[in-house]
């Protein structure tokens, strides 16, 4: 019970926290994936983000942050159900920032030794904050 609300006030806490530069989002986002949480990830995205996701039935442009959630909740879910609740432990590795006014752009790999999980995160600063307008994800196997 004590580990429920521990991890149910770090999620809150992660939710509501300021996202005051391109860097913070990255954190956020990172940690969003790490504990399987659609619903964390929905204060970072624009409502008018699209994506690009790593997924054969998902090819096509998806336009619109209700779309791009409806696509990975049902995924993060699963995974959460599959680890009985256990979050990942995914590292921005080779992390790059490049910020332009009120752009950024933010590109690092997540992926482990058995596949490179890139990503590329298109941020603007908007109302104050930084937010997602584009995620570009790609998954490659190294060659062995």
């Amino acid at each position: 019970m004590l580990r429920s609300l521990a991890l149910a006030f770090a999620l809150f806490t992660t939710a509501c926290a300021t996202i005051s530069t391109p860097g913070d989002a990255v954190v956020q986002f990172v940690d969003a994936f790490n504990h399987l949480d659609a619903g964390a990830l929905r204060p970072l995205l624009a409502d008018d983000a699209t994506a690009f996701l790593p997924m054969p039935q998902n090819a096509e442009l998806v336009q619109g942050r209700e779309k791009i959630l409806g696509i990975l909740t049902p995924l993060l879910e699963a995974d959460r159900q599959r680890r009985n609740g256990q979050p990942l432990s995914l590292e921005a590795k080779n992390l790059s920032l490049q910020q332009r006014g009120g752009f950024a752009i933010a590109t690092f790999d997540v992926g482990t030794a058995d596949v490179h999980s890139r990503r590329t995160l298109v941020l603007e600063r908007r109302g104050g904050r930084w937010v997602i307008v584009h995620l570009h994800a790609s998954n490659v196997r190294p060659d062995r």
